[in-house]
């Protein structure tokens, strides 16, 4: 019962640690774009997706297996810095001076490599911080201070000094600034928390032996992250090579709309990181995973549904009609989060189930479609182009992850799905007869939030879906 307490205290302070962090981060994102416009918007989309895929090739998917090593107590912290941090320094000095040396040599748009010569260090912050052993020992408390640290410090520095549209030049250096704040609160509490320690033992018996088995390893979180992060920022880079910053912009705006909604994942898969790892060692996942899917379900299965009537809407209420061409992106991307989140509920257990292979294909299967896809339809469709082929990957995520699951667990997890979808179905199916009889934007939305949550309601009582559902038992 504690440790149930526990968890849900922490769960708690996670959430909202990361809602005060989006309500900041949204303010932060709306007043930029506003006063920069969708050109420099694209710009600074462009290069954090090229800074975030040298970003995971730096880590070298260190953080994620030496997460999932300290979640199951497998190995000490001072070993695992002493193992990962050498070569994630490394790695980040070449990259770093590699990105330089292409951006220089590269025939680009001057203020691209403005934006990147400025903001490249951001590699190097970004795959050397230490978040990950907070997480990893369930002290979430700390990695929540750190990321509310890093959007207030973000949010300060924006509103001190974007004033006006001639001042998109400070956005690189406040990128960087942003992710070098992340990186100071993280090693601050480290060292606060008397963590910081190295294994320097490791470094007489075999050092080298056990370095080539750790690093085997951690490729398949790699290979994953890659994936992720190119199936998630790569549409980005060919809508900027075969279109223009504006059509980028355009695309970053209804994207970031989207991007609130990661969140709730990074609130609950942290939280429960540990516990799935331990319940899934010890043979009993069924009353964990239950609340683990209804806990990442409940606001992301119903998003696609709700933007696919309301996207304009929300562009408006955000935007303003500048950004009127966000809506149909916008109205595929919701579905994103539906399929995405469903993928996540099923794949993101397997890097804490000691399944970095499993996870590693279920990614990579994804980011092909997108790849190709990507490809075949932005030169053509532009925006909706690039939202179709994430659309597309997700759900491949979807087949391929679930085939994997099925194998490890005969947790019923497509059952809990179909209550969230056919809820979500209903309350939309109810908004659309009440658009016959009102145009009145606010009262359909708040018709579709109270259907769907009554609905929801009525299952949670009925046992059917949640903490205390009949499978838990």
């Amino acid at each position: 019962m504690n440790k149930k307490m526990l968890i849900d205290k922490n769960l708690s302070f996670r959430a909202a640690a990361e809602i005060a962090s989006l309500l900041i981060g949204a303010v932060s994102m709306i007043y930029v774009s506003r006063v920069v416009g969708p050109e420099y918007l694209g710009f600074s989309a462009t290069t954090s997706a090229v800074l975030a895929f040298a970003s995971r090739l730096a880590d070298g998917g260190l953080s994620s297996l030496a997460a999932q090593r300290l979640a199951r107590d497998d190995e000490s912290v001072g070993a695992l810095l002493a193992i990962t941090m050498p070569f994630k320094v490394l790695a980040s000095a070449f990259l770093v001076a590699l990105s330089l040396l292409l951006s220089n040599l590269l025939t680009i748009d001057p203020r691209l490599k403005y934006f990147i010569t400025i903001s490249v260090f951001i590699i190097f912050f970004e795959a050397c911080t230490p978040a990950w052993i907070f997480v990893a020992l369930g002290k979430i408390k700390i990695a929540s201070v750190i990321r509310i640290g890093q959007s207030l410090a973000f949010a300060v520095a924006i509103f001190l000094f974007i004033h006006e549209a001639d001042d998109w030049e400070y956005l690189p250096y406040l990128m960087l600034f942003s992710s070098f704040a992340n990186f100071a609160f993280a090693v601050y509490f480290l060292f606060h928390s008397k963590l910081y320690s190295l294994d320097t033992s490791l470094f007489k018996n075999d050092y080298g032996k056990k370095l080539r088995s750790f690093y085997c390893e951690a490729l398949h979180f790699l290979k994953a992250e890659l994936s992720v992060q190119v199936y998630t920022s790569s549409d980005r880079l060919i809508l900027y090579f075969f279109t223009n910053p504006y059509t980028v912009g355009i695309y970053e705006a209804a994207y970031k709309v989207i991007s609130p909604f990661y969140a709730i994942s990074n609130v609950i898969t942290p939280t429960m990181f540990r516990e799935l790892a331990q319940s899934f060692k010890q043979g009993k996942l069924y009353p964990v995973m239950s609340r683990y899917v209804f806990a990442m379900s409940l606001g992301t299965i119903p998003l696609g549904f709700f933007l696919l009537f309301f996207s304009k809407k929300v562009i408006y209420i955000l935007y303003g009609p500048l950004f009127e061409p966000s809506t149909e992106c916008l109205m595929i991307l919701g579905f994103v989060i539906t399929f995405g989140f469903t993928a996540g509920i099923i794949v993101l257990p397997f890097s804490a189930w000691n399944m970095s292979k499993e996870y590693g294909n279920s990614v990579f299967g994804g980011n092909v479609v997108n790849i190709l896809l990507n490809f075949a339809l932005i030169p053509h469709l532009g925006g909706v182009g690039a939202a179709l082929s994430a659309l597309a990957a997700k759900i491949t995520v979807n087949v391929v992850s679930y085939n994997y699951f099925k194998k490890a667990t005969d947790y019923p997890i497509i059952k809990d799905f179909t209550y969230f979808f056919t809820t979500s179905a209903i309350a939309l199916a109810l908004v659309i007869m009440l658009a016959f009889a009102t145009q009145k934007s606010y009262l359909l939305m708040t018709m579709y939030l109270l259907s769907y949550f009554s609905l929801l309601f009525l299952l949670y009582k009925k046992q059917r879906i949640g903490p205390l559902s009949k499978q838990t038992a």
